[in-house]
């Protein structure tokens, strides 16, 4: 049973009308006139040509899920890229991390290795340096499955949370993660570039590594979406991918990091050509957010000035790399917007 708030904060995302529950017309006709039901609960836009299933605690809410009731014309065949993104994160395989459901290739971009641990946990949460502590709706925009402890407690002091992804199947294991920890969530699956959410609902809107898995052209319109459903005011934080932008990583890295630009461009014309479900990736330079910017003000912090590249490279607990970890992380602590505007993974807080 669904809260009734939600029929207040949820839109469309083809039309942008209002959500109503779905009648038996409705259902019988989006199942075909049979007898046997396949959807038993549903919802339809107020003006009831569109149907979006409710089934397994998830709303449906995609436009790629959106049904005709009326036979309205509606492009759901999704480009190229946005597809292979779409497919890529429905078919992840997962893992087990202290009881947890991660992401499956989370160990291409993350060190797991023990004397790291502190390290990541530091960064996991630093989001919340950059949130209120409490408020009504928590909105966690291609939240994956909340794959970490300190990520579920960054919901923590507000009333509910809202966990919004692609894929229905890593909210199943959002759901799973935030339930072994005593949290409730709220599940929509939904497109980021058509937020089916309305305007200045979200006391704290998040998105973290995310925004650079959108195609060039539609990462624009995602980070409007974003500010689009935040109260006036309140903050958008996105936790974004400098990659080849990075100066501290393009120093550091060298030759090692211009054999990874060519490989990432050489990646992306095979799964052009071949059509294969290669993830997408794009990055802008951080000025192009001070440029695109849709709020009042924006801010760069780091989230973490390193990627998995150099950790493997140099660091090694027996030649010194615990101690060097601890001074990046100091200084990650002293000059958080000197090292987020240099390292890999900045902040990106934006002001409505």
């Amino acid at each position: 049973m669904l809260p009734d708030f939600l029929y207040t904060i949820l839109q469309c995302p083809i039309t942008g009308e209002e959500l109503i529950n779905a009648n038996q017309d409705q259902l019988q006709m989006v199942n075909g006139g049979n007898d046997r039901i396949k959807f038993e609960n549903g919802f339809s836009n107020r003006s009831g040509s569109w149907f979006y299933p409710f089934q397994k605690d998830i709303i449906f809410l995609h436009p790629h899920y959106a049904i005709s009731v009326k036979n309205e014309l509606h492009e759901n065949k999704m480009q190229f890229d946005k597809e292979r993104i779409f497919n890529y994160f429905n078919s992840i395989e997962y893992l087990d991390f202290k009881g947890q459901d991660i992401y499956g290739d989370s160990k291409k971009f993350v060190d797991y290795r023990p004397f790291m641990i502190p390290y990541n946990e530091q960064g996991f949460a630093k989001a919340r340096n950059h949130l209120p502590i409490s408020g009504k709706f928590y909105i966690d925009v291609a939240c994956g499955p909340v794959a970490f402890k300190e990520y579920i407690q960054l919901a923590d002091g507000f009333d509910y949370r809202i966990c919004v992804d692609q894929s229905a199947t890593a909210l199943m294991h959002a759901k799973q993660n935030l339930e072994k920890n005593g949290q409730q969530g709220i599940f929509i699956c939904g497109d980021i570039t058509s937020l089916p959410i309305k305007n200045n609902c979200g006391d704290a809107v998040l998105c973290q590594h995310a925004l650079f898995h959108v195609q060039k052209n539609l990462q624009k319109k995602a980070l409007e979406e974003l500010v689009r459903i935040a109260k006036p005011g309140k903050r958008v934080v996105i936790v974004y991918d400098q990659f080849y932008h990075s100066r501290f990583m393009n120093f550091a890295l060298g030759p090692y990091q211009l054999y990874r630009i060519i490989r990432h461009w050489m990646g992306k014309l095979y799964a052009r050509i071949f059509k294969k479900n290669k993830l997408y990736f794009y990055s802008y330079p951080l000025s192009w957010f001070y440029k695109n910017n849709p709020g009042k003000s924006i801010s760069i912090y780091s989230w973490r000035s390193i990627n998995i590249h150099f950790s493997k490279i140099y660091l090694h607990k027996s030649l010194g790399g615990e101690k060097l970890i601890r001074y990046i992380q100091r200084k990650e602590e002293e000059n958080p917007e000197r090292m987020g505007k240099l390292g890999e993974y900045p902040i990106i807080v934006i002001e409505k």
